[in-house]
């Protein structure tokens, strides 16, 4: 690939970046990142703290990233990282897709029933979550996207301890009108007499409804309209490029679903994720690596100063624990050459 200076910088995002990321968060009606001022607000604090490491509780820890534009300094995008999703205090709830078979030998017929059924872990994975692109850079050929995606595996792996054994993204089903969802207007809604944002607004403070109001029996699939059959953990259009990320990535289905909208959860032990197995600190040279060996990486580097900060970039990987990449990107990391740099090749 042709070597090219970095367009953007990911980088911790900071309290100054408050506005920018509510707009980017209400564009969107992300899962994970707040579109109301006060809870962004917190939420930029607690992360601050996070990347310091100030944060013990892993339920408590959250990791925001921002993309921003160097040539602007706009805030193109963001995505985060959730230290721990379910404790005794705050279960992470799912529905478990399961099936079983019956048989008449009589009739020589059988059946495989699918099944939903509500579970539960007080020892939840880390969850990675809020990746939003703003609209107007969508379609750069830079695909910041597929950036903001592979830097929170690349911080992970430079911070294992700070993260639980397994990792888990929740996927968003496609929309409905008014803000509803399919899946819970014909299931959540009749066991809980909530509406799809008040039992949404509700969860995040207080999940005691759920395991008092969802019935422990299964619910069989086959008792639902086919157009819910058909939603049940299907992704919205604007979301397949992410699932192909995290696919690459190394997760796959859980054959678990959101409780609430019926959205995919997809997974893998952090260990086994490919961006971890992959990670390298190399020692940075100033060069232009040739085309035909050149391939995309993701550069990363973390200080007291500047914090975590990464970029894409073509580079090519020699001997000795070397990587050669053009000077542009070691400035936008704001480092000198022989400067040692986390690299993730990027898919």
């Amino acid at each position: 690939m042709e070597a090219v200076q970095p367009a953007f910088i990911i980088r911790e995002a900071r309290t100054t970046d408050h506005r920018s990321l509510l707009r980017l968060a209400r564009e969107l009606d992300s899962v994970n990142l707040p579109t109301d001022s006060a809870e962004m607000a917190e939420t930029l604090a607690r992360s601050a703290k996070s990347f310091r490491g100030r944060v013990a509780n892993r339920a408590r820890a959250v990791y925001i990233f921002c993309a921003e534009e160097i040539a602007t300094r706009a805030i193109a995008g963001a995505s985060m990282i959730i230290g721990q999703h379910g404790t005794p205090q705050s279960p992470h709830y799912y529905l478990e897709i399961d099936s079983d078979e019956r048989y008449s030998a009589r009739l020589r017929k059988m059946f495989r029933h699918t099944y939903l059924r509500l579970r539960h872990s007080m020892d939840g994975p880390s969850e990675t979550g809020g990746l939003i692109v703003t609209q107007a850079m969508r379609h750069r050929p830079e695909r910041v996207g597929k950036q903001l995606s592979w830097v929170r595996f690349v911080y992970i792996g430079r911070h294992l301890k700070r993260f639980q054994d397994r990792v888990i993204a929740e996927m968003l089903p496609p929309t409905a009108g008014d803000h509803g969802n399919i899946f819970w207007d014909h299931y959540g809604r009749r066991v809980t007499g909530l509406s799809f944002r008040e039992a949404d607004r509700l969860s995040m403070h207080d999940k005691e409804f759920i395991p008092a109001l969802f019935p422990d029996a299964p619910l069989y699939t086959f008792l639902l309209p086919e157009e819910v059959r058909a939603a049940i953990a299907a992704v919205r259009e604007e979301s397949r490029g992410a699932v192909r990320l995290l696919e690459q990535a190394g997760m796959k289905f859980l054959n678990q679903i959101d409780p609430f909208d019926g959205g995919p959860y997809y997974g893998a032990p952090i260990a086994e994720l490919v961006p971890i197995r992959q990670r390298r600190t190399l020692k940075f040279r100033i060069g232009a690596p040739p085309a035909e060996h050149a391939r995309p990486y993701m550069l990363a580097h973390e200080d007291p100063r500047r914090g975590f900060r990464a970029v894409q970039a073509s580079a090519l990987e020699e001997e000795e624990g070397r990587l050669v990449a053009l000077v542009g990107a070691l400035e936008a990391l704001g480092l000198s050459e022989g400067a040692l740099v986390d690299a993730v090749p990027l898919p």
